[in-house]
């Protein structure tokens, strides 16, 4: 498999519907998404068997983790969410929230 590389901001894509994902690459064992979320859009708090990492590259938004307070994010905000732990997020803000989620397993 080749090394990929891509400009996020070529590839943001918004939905009136729900917060929309883009596949940026898949390999055999992870997995990077990037995410757009549109103000008032939220992903609701989940578990996967994988570790997650997500990087904020736009917006602001508020990270959710079950049992857990709320945590603030904004643009360079790095977050890591280890297997078994559910993670969630809200947009926010009043422009539109991008981040991708590198994702193993």
């Amino acid at each position: 498999m080749a090394i990929q590389a891509c400009d996020y901001h070529s590839q943001i894509c918004y939905s009136n519907e729900k917060a929309n994902k883009v596949i940026l690459s898949e390999g055999q064992h992870a997995r990077t998404t990037l995410w757009c979320l549109m103000p008032g859009q939220h992903i609701h708090a989940h578990v996967h068997a994988g570790d997650h990492i997500w990087v904020v590259f736009e917006g602001e938004g508020t990270f959710l983790s079950e049992g857990q307070p709320g945590v603030p994010v904004a643009p360079g905000t790095i977050l890591s969410a280890p297997a078994g732990v559910s993670h969630g997020i809200d947009n926010t803000g009043s422009t539109g929230l991008v981040f991708v989620s590198i994702s193993a397993g």
